[in-house]
């Protein structure tokens, strides 16, 4: 799918392509972040929501690379031709087969000339799923933190230059190989509806165990040790053509060790999957 979006009032709208390599190695040649210490990261507050007022306060607790402020829309349009500034913004993504946005997610974009073309000109540093579009934002609220932390250290890949960063968010879905020893608490609201949470213990053997969704976030709240939790970003049931977002994220470092977009079918649904549980499963022990 070719990549486009387009900027609505109060709400930018993003269709994601299929391959953000292509877009993320054209991003590393051009610009490889080497002074993003001197810019501003501006934070686009639309209003006083919930959510909005989450994200300003995981920014303020967690951001540490360079100077944040906070921006509504009017002045993000006024300006994203700035060299100055990197805008974080909540977007909303048409995928194939999709007549209207299913899901939003959460951009970090840089200012500069290619805005006027249209924001998607603009170069996306790194897009993580936040949740369904009629969703007010309050499920994902406990993973805010992980998230800014997450962009953090990506950027930090990339200003480092290290190969691996600049294939963009797909990276993440080759980290298995270093959760072992680490406890995996998978949301049991995160399992495919072909999985039962005993069967998903019987797979994880002893390397993890299926929590409520209150477990999930005191790990996450009290920075638990060596411990992974799971996170499914999906749009609402019955949506066609859609596509789910599963990670696997460390509450101690917020580090994001496993992504993967699959697409959304009756024979898989939404959710983490009976053989995608047995390959973590190895990885764990």
């Amino acid at each position: 799918m070719k990549k486009r979006r387009f900027l609505f009032p109060f709400l930018a709208l993003l269709l994601f392509a299929a391959d953000s390599l292509a877009q993320s190695a054209l991003f590393a040649k051009r610009a490889n972040l080497a002074d993003f210490d001197g810019k501003t990261v501006k934070v686009v507050i639309d209003n006083h929501s919930f959510f909005n007022l989450s994200l300003e306060n995981a920014m303020k607790e967690n951001w540490k690379l360079c100077p944040v402020e906070f921006c509504s829309q009017e002045q993000f349009e006024e300006l994203k031709c700035d060299t100055s500034y990197y805008f974080m913004i909540r977007t909303a993504g048409v995928f194939k087969k999709e007549n209207e946005p299913s899901m939003e997610f959460l951009s970090l974009l840089k200012g500069g000339p290619e805005a006027e073309e249209g924001i998607d000109a603009m170069y996306d540093i790194l897009t993580l799923p936040l949740n369904s579009i009629d969703d007010d934002g309050s499920s994902i609220i406990p993973y805010l933190g992980a998230y800014v932390n997450i962009i953090q250290t990506h950027i930090s890949r990339l200003q480092k230059r290290k190969f691996a960063s600049f294939m963009g968010i797909s990276w993440y879905s080759n980290r298995l190989s270093e959760i072992n020893g680490m406890k995996l608490l998978v949301n049991e609201n995160d399992l495919s509806a072909l999985l039962t949470g005993g069967q998903a213990e019987e797979i994880l053997c002893g390397a993890g165990e299926v929590a409520d969704e209150d477990a999930v976030c005191d790990a996450l709240e009290r920075a638990a040790a060596r411990t992974l939790v799971s996170l499914c970003v999906a749009p609402k049931p019955g949506q066609r053509g859609s596509y789910c977002y599963k990670m696997l994220i460390s509450t101690d470092t917020n580090e994001l060790f496993y992504y993967r977009k699959q697409k959304v079918t009756g024979k898989a649904p939404k959710g983490f999957l009976k053989a995608e549980l047995e390959k973590i499963a190895v990885y764990l022990k």
